[in-house]
């Protein structure tokens, strides 16, 4: 019988969990190191302590400033007179999928995302889905908005010029 698998296996877990103890004693993470407590006074005869007051870092709240801004922004930009004045503006969080801004303002709010971005060390990522559907932006009520209009009447029209759609 080989043994070595076995041996190699077993090096290599005694040494990933002694660089985990290490790694927790330098972080002054100890749980499975736990020093033993301190004597003094019993559990009933000391005092309880009020929880701190949550405190926020600048970084959060320069974030959050950013993210508001970020979002009047877009909401100022909606404006229209006809469909032509209207583009799509999907970046995702924190403006809402499926928004349409005025083109004229379009240069300002990639500055102002871009800004968001370079504020924001953690930020949301994520897509805008649609499935089936296209996007169209619109001006409706002197404001931009988005319109979903269905592409199966283009899909089968394509599948019938290439003579796969099965009937």
């Amino acid at each position: 019988m080989n043994r070595l698998p076995y041996v190699t296996a077993l090096i290599s877990v005694t040494a990933a969990v002694a660089l985990w103890l290490i790694a927790t004693w330098l972080e002054g993470d100890t749980p499975g190191l736990a020093s033993s407590p301190e004597p003094g006074p019993g559990i009933a005869q000391t005092q309880i302590r009020p929880d701190s007051a949550v405190q926020v870092s600048p970084d959060v709240t320069g974030c959050e400033q950013a993210e508001d801004t970020l979002r009047a922004q877009v909401d100022a930009a909606k404006h229209c007179s006809t469909d032509d004045d209207c583009t799509l503006f999907d970046y995702g969080y924190p403006i809402q999928c499926l928004t349409s801004v005025a083109k004229s303002d379009i240069t300002m709010l990639r500055l102002a995302y871009r800004n968001y971005q370079q504020s924001c060390a953690f930020r949301v990522y994520y897509d805008c889905p649609t499935g089936r559907m296209e996007r169209q932006a619109v001006c409706r009520n002197n404001r931009c908005t988005v319109e979903l209009q269905s592409t199966e009447f283009l899909e089968e029209k394509t599948l019938d010029y290439l003579g796969l759609n099965p009937r």
